[in-house]
């Protein structure tokens, strides 16, 4: 990833999409928006470098010469993998996420540090899930994205215009 510009430091605007982060794109209550929503849908399974690097980050905190655990990355791992390769800036989550938030921060800033990767830690938006299907994520980016009609062309479009990792 090659060095960003901090978006809250430089008053850039951030972008807002909502993200499916279970793998299930194809399930037909994950497949639009929030209704009146203009925020750009977009899935986690088609951005594969976020598994990678959560997997990455779980792995360092594995001992190797222990059995793996039957879960190997945590929630935390993923949501540190979406700060360092989506550039997120701010989540928009229910504030009882905030401890999570605070370890994925952490896990991010020392992943980052590691590998001599940009890092801005991500805050939180406090939001209700009310109405929000559990496996839809509202973020905000320093990365523009446009709206390109399906979830695919969004999420292939949006997954283009990030930087490479160099692991």
């Amino acid at each position: 990833m090659t060095p960003s510009i901090n978006a809250q430091t430089k008053n850039l605007p951030l972008h807002r999409c909502q993200m499916i982060v279970d793998g299930n794109s194809h399930h037909t209550t994950a497949s639009q928006a929030l209704p009146g929503s203009a925020d750009t849908l977009i899935s986690e399974a088609l951005i594969p470098q976020i598994r990678m690097v959560a997997t990455l980050i779980a792995g360092e905190r594995h001992d190797f010469e222990a059995d793996s655990p039957a879960v190997f990355t945590e929630e935390a791992d993923f949501f540190a993998a979406r700060i360092l390769v989506l550039g997120v800036h701010r989540f928009h989550l229910d504030i009882t996420l905030l401890p999570m938030l605070k370890t994925a921060n952490q896990r991010a800033q020392a992943f980052a540090k590691r590998h001599h990767l940009p890092f801005t830690p991500a805050q939180m938006h406090m939001s209700l899930h009310a109405r929000r299907p559990d496996n839809l994520l509202i973020v905000e980016t320093e990365h523009e994205m446009e709206n390109h009609g399906s979830l695919i062309a969004n999420s292939l479009a949006f997954a283009a215009k990030l930087p490479r990792l160099p692991l």
